[in-house]
């Protein structure tokens, strides 16, 4: 047993706990890394430090033979659970140049801890252990669920999908999503807008740059491909929805794949990625076969073939009630706490949360957070929010 971890002040736990975990790199493969195996080991060791060995391991392997590692935990014997859901892979640390301090390391300045991972997802795996530690004199009217989740960063086909492939939740338990919030707390998660990932291939013909008329630059007919689907899309679907933040539809060029090595190469091939995010009331199919339109019409004047994989289509389910239980609870729990009233809004953002909804669980994604860190260099988290936040938790379960 780590010495002292039960004798820590809360501020120390978080500190302690963060400096085990985000040194661990849990980059899934599809983004280069290793998955978060390693991580959940992490994790599972301190579970057991604080006197929770009945912990179960639900592990599997991806496509690429990657052991992709869930944990779950119950504490009570109540009728009904209150689950904390947190996801323990991470996205990559991105250009390393703009990152001041090192991104696998814990830097702590005042209240805030640095480091790739310790707002998306770390403050959950921090609220949840801490929680741990502070319901042991408490009597519960709700079980503690805790679920540590692999995969959410590129679909959770491997962590909460395949959870929910399982006897664990029950659709009278409360479903608790801390992935996505605001500085103030008062904003509650309800619903999400679908994603669609798609992969586009631009083939063209390579040929050296000082003999243009031999080539198709896939370049030049890349960018004009994306910039005209980009106005398309944007053009069409106009749709608004006061309770997402933005509230429209976003379509967005994000990724592009490497192409020729040197500068006198006119490329023949470029792949580029777009990650959309659109209204519920917009159907991914029909705007799929606005995709395919395009790309007929779009070839007929262009010498340039396109093709396309999709990376990720999640069609967004209902949203939850907002006289659900969870819903009623947790605001009662933050106005009591927080001494203002919260609101339930839509996010643009794909979390856990969706695919319990697609199931017909009522789910709400909330915490107190820096919106703006997530996916960004020197990403941090600031202590107070996790302190803050286990009051909230605290008054709903005791």
């Amino acid at each position: 047993m780590q010495a002292n971890i039960m004798e820590l002040s809360d501020e120390d736990f978080i500190k302690h706990v963060a400096g085990r975990i985000i040194p661990i790199q849990s980059i899934s493969p599809e983004s280069g890394g290793q998955g978060e195996s390693k991580r959940a080991d992490e994790i599972c060791r301190i579970l057991e430090e604080l006197g929770y060995s009945q912990y179960r391991r639900y592990d599997t392997k991806d496509s690429h033979g990657v052991t992709r590692a869930n944990i779950i935990l119950k504490v009570g014997n109540n009728a009904k659970t209150l689950w904390i859901v947190s996801h323990t892979d991470t996205v990559p640390v991105g250009d390393p140049s703009l990152w001041t301090k090192p991104p696998f390391q814990i830097t702590i300045e005042g209240r805030k801890i640095y480091g790739r991972g310790t707002s998306d997802d770390g403050q959950a795996v921090f609220l949840s252990l801490l929680l741990l530690r502070k319901i042991r004199s408490l009597n519960l009217k709700y079980n503690l669920g805790l679920a540590f989740v692999a995969d959410e960063e590129v679909g959770s086909r491997y962590g909460i999908q395949y959870l929910l492939e399982k006897d664990i939740f029950s659709k009278s338990d409360l479903i608790l999503v801390p992935d996505a919030g605001t500085e103030d707390g008062l904003q509650i998660e309800i619903a999400e807008k679908s994603i669609l990932w798609i992969k586009f291939k631009i083939l063209g013909k390579q040929y050296h740059a000082s003999q243009p008329g031999m080539a198709v630059n896939a370049n030049r007919e890349a960018m004009k491909f994306i910039l005209g689907l980009d106005e398309l899309l944007h053009s069409k679907y106009t749709a608004t929805d006061p309770i997402f933040s933005p509230p429209q539809s976003t379509f967005e060029p994000t990724k592009h794949d490497k192409n020729v090595d040197n500068v006198n190469t006119i490329p023949g091939t470029e792949v580029q990625y777009m990650d959309c995010r659109i209204l519920p009331k917009y159907d991914l199919d029909e705007v799929l076969d606005t995709v395919d339109s395009y790309i007929r019409e779009f070839q007929k004047k262009s010498q340039a073939k396109i093709s396309y994989d999709l990376f990720q289509k999640e069609q967004a389910p209902l949203p939850t009630r907002e006289d659900a239980p969870v819903v009623t609870l947790l605001k009662e729990a933050i106005k009591s706490t927080r001494g203002a009233q919260p609101k339930a809004v839509g996010i643009g953002g794909g979390t856990c949360a969706a695919f319990f909804r697609r199931k017909g669980y009522d789910a709400v994604v909330w915490s107190t957070t820096m919106p703006e860190v997530a996916h960004q260099a020197d990403e941090y988290v600031v202590i107070d929010h996790i302190l803050m936040d286990s009051a909230v938790i605290l008054k709903i379960i005791s």
